[in-house]
């Protein structure tokens, strides 16, 4: 009776599926240090540094990265607040600055020179106008996940050509 035998022709230096999660890790350990940076960079000219924490998690050869601060003034900047009172409570007047330029826009990953200006103003209370949320977080992970994905795909694409 006619036999055939076919025996597959397997590359010698063939990654395993270690090689893979350790490229993938450490692709996602790298943004996770862009995130960190970006953070950052939110608050660099402010004199208030609030601690932002940067975490990869693994799960089940899912990873993903957490990032975040409970700094309550950041937490202010980066979804803003409505118009409100502000009321002297310690002095009979509240003092600051006639002017005022913020150190921070919407939507950028940065922050400029800014803060006070112009001759100190005293008032009972004032009617604060509010401003618009900066968006840092939203604005940080739409540009971070472009790179998780970019990192991963290539590093993932960098292994698989060894088997070459």
């Amino acid at each position: 009776m006619p036999n055939l035998r076919l025996e597959a022709i397997a590359p010698k230096n063939l990654p395993t599926g270690h090689e893979y999660a350790q490229v993938i890790e450490k692709s996602v350990q790298k943004t996770g240090n862009l995130i960190q940076r970006d953070l950052q960079a939110t608050t660099r000219t402010w004199k208030h540094k609030p601690g932002f924490t940067v975490s990869v998690i693994s799960s089940g050869g899912e990873y993903s990265v957490v990032a975040g601060t409970d700094d309550k003034i950041y937490g202010f900047v980066d979804a803003g607040t409505k118009p409100h009172i502000i009321k002297a409570k310690r002095s009979k007047y509240l003092r600051f600055a006639g002017g005022y330029r913020a150190k921070t826009r919407v939507g950028i990953i940065g922050s400029q020179e800014g803060g006070p200006f112009g001759a100190d103003t005293f008032r009972k209370s004032v009617h604060h106008p509010g401003f618009p949320g900066r968006k840092f977080i939203i604005t940080i992970q739409k540009r971070r996940q472009k790179t998780i994905e970019q990192e991963t795909s290539q590093a993932v694409a960098k292994v698989a050509r060894k088997q070459q």
